[in-house]
């Protein structure tokens, strides 16, 4: 299998390597240690027990957060890898004093793969969620190494995906040592993909305890509501957070039109992907002229476009109202409503949270989440709440009750993580 891999590997590269220069280049950043494509990472010079740590993007990035903080307190080399430029340069500016080495992930062709090897050599090699690269896995099982899983999940698309393929996804699968995973339903879709009863559990999603942890640090940096304005010190704060296209537009409208009733409402928007933000400020033309942007910020605007990258737990803070992105057709799958759940915020979303599906349900059992099927219903949902303030506070304190009920998590996993360093 792996030799199939190795042949398929450049036939398949080449022909999406013109949409992932486009996306590249779209999003900027990945100039910078280009060479750690390649697998030359910095090279491990330490005498401790060394932990290959890789997380993708932003989200996985900051869940270490808790994780991380456990580890420094240990004699242990902590090396993380991420993939994209994002969390490059979140993990660069956040965890400089967590942990040792901070690196791209090399692109998953043998030789590349065998020269990251050689210069990090750990004795644990650690991924997030759902990172199953063959040739890392292959790497790993050659030297002896074993490899846990956590945060384990899989998604709608992924499951639908590795069903079609059940020898590969065995096969990929089996050379896991652990799954840790996110979920019950996590748990329950990888056994059936194959791997072993026993050596899955679900220990539960580590950005619960990564949220918490953020929420109870507090840096004199933070934005604060005096710093958009003194009209925002008491405003009504709508939040439309990790928003897609087509969401801003509808959030935009919705503003305009609860304003009417409510004088004092505010709107922060923060798109997913900060390099949409001229999309987004073309977008604000037609509508408003009160509006400003995170980076140049003007007193007392209406609207407020967060254009930098990893601020939206500040900015929920802020927030009275929160809608959750990519959740409105024709976005699909849905973004993360915990943060806003820590912090005790109304949260409401459209129809397609599939990526958050166990989380959302267990929210909404006990009311601490709202779910809506069209843009109709949200725009209702919102509109109750602005008229009723109460009821908003009272959906916000159980959301945050539930992930006071769902702490933990680091803690388990450490457990797990003991038994192989």
């Amino acid at each position: 299998m792996i030799w199939m891999y190795r042949v398929c590997f450049w036939p398949i590269f080449f022909c999406l390597l013109p949409y992932h220069f486009w996306r590249m280049f779209k999003r900027g950043g990945y100039s910078t240690c280009w060479w750690h494509r390649l697998g030359f990472v910095p090279k491990n010079t330490t005498q401790m027990p060394t932990i290959w740590l890789q997380a993708v993007s932003v989200g996985e990035i900051e869940a270490l957060f808790p994780l991380l903080t456990e580890l420094k307190r240990r004699n242990i080399c902590i090396y993380l890898t991420t993939t994209t430029s994002t969390g490059f340069q979140i993990a660069r500016t956040r965890y400089a004093d967590l942990v040792q080495y901070i690196a791209y992930f090399p692109l998953d062709f043998w030789l590349f793969n065998r020269t990251a090897w050689q210069r990090i050599h750990p004795m644990l090699a650690v991924l997030m969620e759902s990172e199953l690269w063959p040739e890392h896995l292959h790497a790993a099982q050659k030297r002896n190494v074993k490899v846990l899983l956590i945060n384990g999940r899989c998604s709608d698309r992924s499951f639908n995906y590795y069903k079609k393929i059940p020898r590969i996804s065995r096969w990929l699968l089996s050379y896991v040592a652990t799954i840790l995973a996110a979920s019950t339903q996590d748990r329950q879709r990888l056994i059936t993909l194959g791997f072993p009863n026993d050596k899955i559990v679900d220990v539960g999603n580590l950005k619960i305890d990564a949220a918490v942890a953020r929420l109870n640090t507090v840096d004199k940096n933070d934005i604060q509501r005096e710093q958009l304005g003194m009209q925002w010190t008491h405003a009504r704060i709508l939040l439309g957070a990790s928003t897609w296209p087509g969401e801003e537009q509808f959030l935009i409208e919705l503003f305009l039109e609860a304003k009417e009733h409510c004088p004092s409402l505010k709107l922060i928007l923060v798109p997913r992907h900060v390099e949409r933000a001229y999309e987004i400020v073309n977008l604000l033309k037609c509508y408003t002229s009160e509006y400003t942007l995170r980076s140049q910020l003007k007193k007392d605007a209406d609207v407020c476009l967060v254009d930098t990258t990893g601020e939206l737990n500040q900015f929920i803070r802020l927030a009275d109202f929160v809608f959750i992105g990519k959740s409105l057709p024709p976005n699909q799958g849905g973004q993360t409503p915990i943060e806003a759940a820590v912090a005790g915020k109304p949260i409401v979303y459209g129809p397609h949270m599939q990526n958050f599906r166990a989380i959302c349900q267990s929210l909404e059992q006990i009311e601490g989440a709202v779910r809506c099927s069209t843009k109709i219903e949200v725009q209702q949902c919102l509109l109750y709440w602005i008229h009723q303030p109460h009821a908003a506070y009272t959906l916000g304190q159980r959301a945050q009750a539930w992930t006071q009920c769902n702490c933990g998590v680091t803690q388990r996993i450490l457990k797990h993580i003991n038994l192989y360093v």
